[in-house]
């Protein structure tokens, strides 16, 4: 059964300091994992970016406008639970495996608000500092 949780609950008056109870603000770093968790738990839109720059400019919304025709596959920005599906099909058994062993870490970039719905923005480590996510071991 998943846990649901109250954003409006949490301590602080602004969005901000509402993510920031749960340890959410720029510059912080989170397990992909629990960024799934939080998310399902709060109803947080969670996306990660693959572009620096595009991360950084800080405009989720006039993105999703930009790339509204795009399929989510083809955008340099995607859903938390998105990328885990995808990854999770892609590679069915291994990459759950990879995660405890090796945790990709989210570095958050922005925290808002939109039309009611609170969201946060995160970047994707670079692939060469992903360079120790490889083939786990199977025991046979």
């Amino acid at each position: 059964m998943s846990e649901k949780c109250a954003f409006l609950d949490l301590n602080g008056e602004t969005v901000q300091e509402k993510f920031a109870a749960l340890g959410i603000e720029p510059g912080a770093s989170i397990d992909i994992l629990e960024l799934q968790r939080l998310s399902r738990c709060y109803s947080l839109r969670s996306i990660i970016y693959f572009e620096d720059e595009m991360a950084r400019k800080g405009d989720l919304e006039g993105d999703e406008k930009e790339y509204a025709g795009f399929p989510e596959s083809d955008r340099p920005f995607v859903s938390v639970e998105a990328f885990l599906k995808f990854a999770r099909e892609y590679d069915p058994y291994a990459f759950d495996i990879r995660l405890k062993e090796l945790p990709i870490m989210i570095e958050i970039v922005m925290v808002g608000e939109i039309e009611g719905t609170p969201y946060l923005t995160g970047l994707m480590p670079f692939l060469d500092e992903l360079q120790d996510f490889e083939e786990p071991d199977v025991l046979e």
